[in-house]
């Protein structure tokens, strides 16, 4: 009977692999004896072996070696007390487009804890020396080419004091330092000439007591002196409330009569009724405008818009600067250009076809923006554009978080009796600045910083609890309002 059991048929040698099942055994050369020898040498300028991990060897190329000594670190027996006690750095600018840059480890990896060498081999007296080396991680950068504007401002700031600050922030000591940044910080704000006061500095000035022999009276002095030198729009010292220390016929240029000539309130109104979303350029604006409108406070909203008007007037700036202007400047657009521009309430320049169905702003208005925060002409310097920013804050202010709470008729709208508070994150976003830069500008008005309170997390739309109420801040003007102090520095 057959079995049941197949039997596995043989392959052919020629079908078999090739490949031998075991490594082919290698035959030992014949290498001539050398005699092996370590170089105890404890000198800084170690052999360097370069790794480039990224670019391709640049062999080409010359490095500039540079040694600084490592801290904490002390030699031991068994290694070059030159390479512990110092760490190299190879730059190179050679290259028509990029620079180069090695580093050794920071002895946080593991690399770095181990030590290198280099082996120098001689055939015909058949030794080879093994001295200790230095490992370093070359790196590539394409160089930054600077522009003109950049090339100017870096010849200004390279004056005596930049220098001195300089030197100071490197070699000075604690006090010296917090006097340099103190300097700085009132600096900030300010672009104006050295000893000049604007007119609206000199009333600042003016509403001081007039006997200034007393310490406090001189301290009031100083500080008005330099608030009056900041591009900040000017208070009403002797306000009672926060809603009267920038008031509205101050912040507007041309006051209320300004306010009453603005188009594109009544077609906010309608869509409003219709139920229809408002389309805005602003983050700011677009989350506000409904509820200003349901409230029916007919100043709130003119307020609104106007700055709308001052936020379309900063993102219509155009780059660069005309001849005789400063650095940081920038140009304004054409006359009707910018009428196009700032009629639109959705943010969008209006066409030549589209001019009939938009309200063009009349002429005063325009001339009115153009006095207050362009009176060179055609550009807006650094110190004017600063003051168009804090300005908008200040208006902002005037905003509150519930429009609509209390039926409108009360100018708190959610604020708190004694303050006026605004979140200002959504100017950051539409003025295109960081957060410090913002939360700055509401300090030097005199706002305080802080993080909302638990109770208040309804009225700032906070809902994911505490965790976003810290990543949130809320800035809020009081009386008494207290400006950031000015330092004269630690004592010597």
């Amino acid at each position: 009977m057959p079995s049941d059991k197949t039997e596995k048929k043989r392959k052919r040698v020629s079908e078999r692999h090739e490949r031998p099942s075991k490594k082919a055994v290698l035959e030992l050369q014949a290498l001539p004896p050398l005699a092996a020898s370590i170089v105890e040498d404890q000198s800084e300028l170690a052999p360097v072996i370069a790794t480039t991990p990224g670019v391709l060897d640049p062999k080409a190329i010359q490095f500039d070696p540079y040694l600084k000594a490592r801290d904490g670190k002390r030699p031991t027996l068994a290694r070059n007390s030159g390479i512990v006690s110092s760490e190299m750095l190879l730059q190179s600018s050679e290259h028509e487009k990029m620079d180069f840059v090695g580093r050794e480890g920071t002895g946080d990896d593991t690399d770095s804890q181990l030590k290198h060498y280099v082996a120098i081999v001689d055939p015909e007296n058949k030794t080879w020396q093994i001295v200790e080396a230095r490992r370093v991680t070359l790196r590539g950068g394409v160089r930054t080419i600077k522009n003109d504007e950049d090339e100017d401002s870096e010849e200004e700031n390279n004056t005596m004091r930049a220098q001195r600050t300089a030197l100071t922030n490197t070699f000075g000591t604690k006090q010296s330092r917090k006097a340099v940044q103190s300097m700085a910080e009132n600096a900030q704000l300010s672009n104006a000439p050295a000893g000049s006061v604007t007119e609206a500095g000199a009333a600042l000035i003016s509403s001081l007591p007039a006997d200034v022999a007393s310490g406090k009276a001189k301290a009031l002095n100083v500080q008005a002196e330099v608030q009056a030198a900041k591009p900040l729009p000017t208070p009403n010292l002797t306000a009672a409330h926060p809603l009267d220390f920038y008031p509205i016929e101050t912040l507007v240029p041309g006051g209320s009569s300004t306010l009453r000539q603005l188009t594109g309130i009544e077609e906010w109104k309608q869509q409003v009724e219709a139920g229809l979303a408002i389309t805005t350029g602003s983050r700011y604006v677009a989350s506000r405008v409904e509820a200003v409108v349901l409230s029916g406070n007919q100043e709130k909203l003119q307020v609104l818009r106007f700055i709308q008007l001052l936020l379309e007037f900063a993102r219509s700036l155009k780059s660069g600067r005309s001849a005789g202007a400063g650095p940081g400047s920038k140009k304004l657009p054409p006359r009707d250009e910018l009428r196009k521009i700032l009629s639109s309430t959705s943010g969008v320049k209006a066409d030549d076809s589209d001019e009939s169905s938009v309200e063009l702003l009349p002429d005063s208005v325009l001339d009115a923006l153009r006095r207050r925060f362009a009176p060179s002409g055609g550009s807006v310097s650094k110190h004017d554009l600063t003051l168009l920013h804090t300005s908008i804050c200040a208006l902002s202010l005037h905003i509150p978080p519930q429009p609509a709470k209390d039926g409108g008729s009360s100018s708190l709208g959610g604020n708190a009796a004694n303050e006026l508070a605004t979140d200002p994150a959504d100017l950051r976003d539409d003025l295109r600045l960081d957060s410090n830069t913002v939360q700055q500008y509401f300090r030097e008005l005199g706002c305080r910083i802080d993080r909302p309170r638990e109770s208040e997390y309804a009225k700032w739309n906070i809902k994911g609890g505490r965790a976003e109420a810290n990543a949130r801040r809320i800035a809020r003007l009081r009386i008494p309002v207290e400006f950031p102090k000015v330092s004269r520095g630690g004592k010597a």
